[in-house]
């Protein structure tokens, strides 16, 4: 059954646009001066008694009643020619403007797109006109066009076809970012052209900086104006423009410095206004900005007179009646919270998104955001730290507190070698030679376990794998020996192998240093190996705190129970039965290889030069049928998702969909109406300048479907989401709704295959839950096929009915769910297998101690050579 429905919402986007606007007061005050300028400029020599080029007997006169501003030598009134230049010099900046945003918008936009040789055609042409002296240039151009009688006109040409080259570069970084965004490849696999993908994804959502590049150029425009004009090569007598006013009154800044206050306050009012209406557009039409008012500062602080209990003797940590609040918000979002964690204990924080773990752990830190207000007691080692000022923070982050968080790749700086950012982080202690940092940093890092430390420090973060770099992190952590650790979701998003691993490092690094340890997750089958005590949080409270074994034994509250059922369970699937296999079958993959080449070195060999990505896969997948794929990362799982879905081309061997090969451009773009993909990450598959409405009309509008209101109702009836959500943005959505809202845009043609990459990662438990049963339901009723990607192995499990292991690029198992999870072949199966984490303390703890980290390949256990297009390596 569908939620009960609400009234639909029917929201014009320029309606939404126009209140986001007038919410801001920095661009209201904006729009009322450029108003007012246009209006003066417009309508003020209408009502003026004298005109710009009228010459009249009082020279050099300073303002009066008769002339407000004065006039200057020959007579002329100031406010009549001010007025004309005001005039004047909108006209060329917004002429400017209007045609170097066009010009670099289109350019910007097709050469961070198609890349590849136009994208290097068209940034040769950026750099050649970048090498042209523009005031030069223009001053020739435009004094020929004002001798032909152009006069503005051709000038704001002149600069617009120069000034363009700033919007380009800009568009171009920007698009070859969402060039690669999962929202753009959704829009190429249901099949949407170039100019479609160009026109309706890529500029909306660089439009921000087209808007403020735009506004910006308006300044640039009438300063370079001035600068002609000043030179004599601007607008010519006895029309006139501020930039040529300030020009003629250079002479007379100190005997007549009236000439100089109209002209030079108005370019000021031009381009203040400019750049504040253009911030509140960028703001107005972004659907996630928050209206933003600079004249007012929110600052994080804590509330004064709250007494702070006496810690306990043994605690690192003790938090004590501890809240935060933001502006506006009702519930606390952390809420009247008291734990503490001791000397060398591990205490494992558990909870969903929004439950407020991560905004304790912000609180230890010193690290609340913007606007939040705390109260109540945090003291670390006995002294109270809530009103601690940035510069006495310094003393305890980095060195008595370290912090791991879910991403390595944020807390490393990527343009600096892993042994630059170790003597980096080991300076803050006090002066150290490179060769000691170097020396202690090989130590730690060969105590994470990690292969070949010398040459790592040498290394960038972008060159090591997930794993690695987590464990760098871990390794810097331990430098200064600190006295809490706090590890945010530390394992989140890595593989079960590399999970496993990077968990044994945070053991290593706790005993190593004699740290406590704050554990941040909402996986409670992930703590069962890890934590001494577990404190459930919900809603910003803590609903049950227990030593980890009682807590696994003897749950009492029932959010506790519910996080503990979710849990995936290997023993719970192994008993599936066999999916009947008769028929033709929907998709095959026969030979199917996919290798990338290095860039060309004197060190590499042409074999050397081959990365196997793919490596002579085959497997059939029948109507009706979940196909799952699991491997560690790098094993091929998403090149071959992404070659099925003609994201990639194959090197070698077909992709064969209801019969036809897929190499064929038609043939694919047939296809792409019975294919369909859902994405790992749900805040990046959904282009987040549309709205429901126009994210599910989109495949329909691509293959000329009717009735597209009534099937998008459906479809979103089918997972479970009202009819009101149509006329709102991603944003406005959780994580599992968008999920929901992907899978609905999937449905949208009816496929007869959805490809499924990472689908449930990115969520938590409680979600992951949901969107599993979801997909359940979707294929009995719907009879669809999935081809399911994903690295952990009990969600694979439990909904597939047959299971590929690949390593290296290549399958090294495929056979019937039962059988790979009860019976497994390959020694990587069991690997993946024994890597799983276990929701019992006792059990998890037992494998530990028997150590559990396996890897595989070993010497004795090569993997097969792999032959591609005559290349071997």
């Amino acid at each position: 059954m569908a939620r009960p429905d609400s009234a639909p919402r029917s929201r014009s986007r320029f309606a939404m646009a126009l209140r986001r606007f007038r919410a801001n007061p920095m661009a209201m005050i904006g729009l009322a001066i450029l108003l007012a300028l246009v209006a003066v400029a417009v309508f003020g020599p209408m009502w003026w008694v004298y005109g710009y080029a009228e010459i009249t007997p009082d020279l050099s006169q300073a303002p009066s009643w008769a002339h407000p501003l004065g006039t200057d030598t020959l007579g002329r009134d100031m406010l009549a020619m001010a007025m004309r230049g005001l005039q004047q010099s909108l006209l060329i900046a917004g002429t400017v403007a209007l045609i170097a945003s066009l010009i670099g918008t289109v350019l910007g936009v097709i050469s961070g797109y198609i890349g590849g040789l136009v994208d290097a055609s068209i940034m040769r042409l950026v750099d050649l006109v970048l090498t042209i002296p523009t005031i030069a240039l223009a001053a020739f151009l435009g004094n020929a066009m004002s001798d032909s009688g152009v006069s503005w006109l051709g000038l704001s040409l002149v600069l617009g076809a120069l000034f363009w080259t700033s919007v380009a570069r800009l568009v171009r970084g920007v698009s070859l970012s969402l060039r690669e965004m999962p929202f753009i490849k959704a829009a190429k696999v249901m099949g949407a052209g170039p100019v479609r993908i160009m026109a309706r994804h890529m500029i909306p959502n660089v439009a921000d900086h087209i808007i403020v590049s735009t506004a910006l150029l308006v300044g640039v425009a009438i300063l370079s104006e001035t600068g002609l004009s000043f030179l004599g090569f601007g607008v010519r007598p006895p029309d006139t423009s501020l930039g040529l006013l300030i020009s003629n009154a250079q002479t007379a800044v100190l005997t007549r410095p009236w000439l100089f206050y109209a002209p030079g306050i108005l370019i000021i009012l031009i381009v203040l206004s400019i750049n504040y209406v253009g911030e509140g557009l960028r703001d107005a039409f972004n659907p996630k900005a928050a209206p933003t008012n600079p004249l007012v500062a929110h600052r994080t602080r804590a509330k004064a007179g709250t007494a702070v209990p006496a810690t306990r003797p043994d605690a690192v940590v003790d938090i004590t009646d501890f809240r935060v609040t933001f502006p506006n918000v009702e519930r606390p979002a952390v809420d009247g919270i008291t734990l503490h964690i001791a000397r060398g204990e591990v205490l494992a924080l558990v909870g969903e998104s929004g439950s407020g773990k991560s905004l304790t752990s912000l609180a230890i830190a010193g690290l609340l955001p913007v606007g939040a207000e705390a109260s109540g007691g945090v003291r670390i080692n006995g002294e109270d730290v809530t009103g601690l000022g940035f510069a006495q923070w310094r003393r305890y982050r980095g060195r008595r507190i370290a912090t791991i968080l879910q991403d390595p790749s944020t807390s490393l700086n990527p343009v600096l070698t892993i042994g630059a950012q170790f003597h980096e982080t080991m300076a803050v202690a006090g002066p150290i030679s490179r060769t000691e940092s170097r020396r202690r940093a090989t130590e730690l890092m060969a105590l994470m376990a990690i292969r070949d430390p010398e040459s790592r420090l040498d290394q960038y973060p972008h060159q090591m794998s997930g794993g690695i770099r987590q464990r760098v992190v871990i390794a810097m952590a331990m430098i200064h020996k600190p006295e809490l650790i706090i590890a945010d979701e530390p394992t989140t998003a890595l593989d079960v192998t590399v999970q496993a691993q990077v968990l044994d490092s945070l053991r290593i690094a706790r005993e190593q240093t004699g740290a406590a340890m704050l554990f941040i997750t909402h996986d409670l089958a992930l703590v069962a190996g890890v934590a001494d005590r577990v404190a459930v949080m919900r809603e910003g409270r803590i609903v049950e705190q227990k030593p980890v074994r009682d807590l696994f034994a003897a749950p009492e509250h029932d959010y506790t129970k519910r996080l503990l059922s979710l849990a995936p369970r290997l023993d719970q699937v192994a008993s599936k039965g066999a999916f009947p296999r008769a028929g033709e079958p929907l998709l095959r993959l026969e030979g199917l290889s996919r290798h990338f080449l290095r860039p060309r070195s004197k060190t590499l060999s042409a074999s050397d030069r081959v990365i196997h990505a793919l490596c002579d896969v085959s497997f059939d997948l029948m109507p009706g049928e979940t196909l799952g794929i699991v491997g560690e990362s790098g094993s091929g799982k998403t090149t071959l998702l992404n070659t099925v879905l003609g994201l990639l081309a194959p090197s070698a061997g077909r992709v064969i969909f209801a019969g036809e090969d897929l190499a064929a451009p038609k043939a694919r773009l047939k296809a792409s109406g019975d294919m369909s993909v859902v994405f790992q990450d749900p805040y990046a598959s959904l282009d987040p300048r549309m709205t429901v409405r126009e994210l599910l009309a989109e495949p329909a509008q691509i293959h000329g479907g009717r009735a597209v209101a009534e099937r998008a109702r459906r479809v979103l009836d089918q997972v479970r989401l009202p009819a009101s959500a149509l006329d709102r943005f991603p944003h406005e959505f959780s994580g599992g709704q968008r999920q929901r809202i992907a899978i609905a845009r999937a449905l949208m043609l009816e496929p007869r295959l959805v490809v499924l990459d990472e689908p449930v990662s990115a969520l938590d438990v409680s979600i992951q839950r949901d969107i599993m049963a979801l997909l359940g339901e979707l294929k009995r009723e719907l009879g669809v096929a999935y081809l399911l990607v994903a690295h952990d192995i009990a969600v694979v499990a439990e909904l597939s009915d047959r299971i590929g292991v690949m390593y290296g690029g290549q399958m090294l198992e495929l056979g019937d769910t039962a059988q790979v999870i009860g019976a497994p072949v390959h020694p990587y199966t069991k690997v993946l297998l024994d890597a799983v984490p276990v929701p019992d303390p006792v059990a998890e703890r037992a494998r530990r101690d028997r150590g559990r980290v396996a890897s595989w390949p070993t010497p004795s256990d090569p993997l097969p050579a792999c032959t591609v297009s005559g290349l071997h390596t």
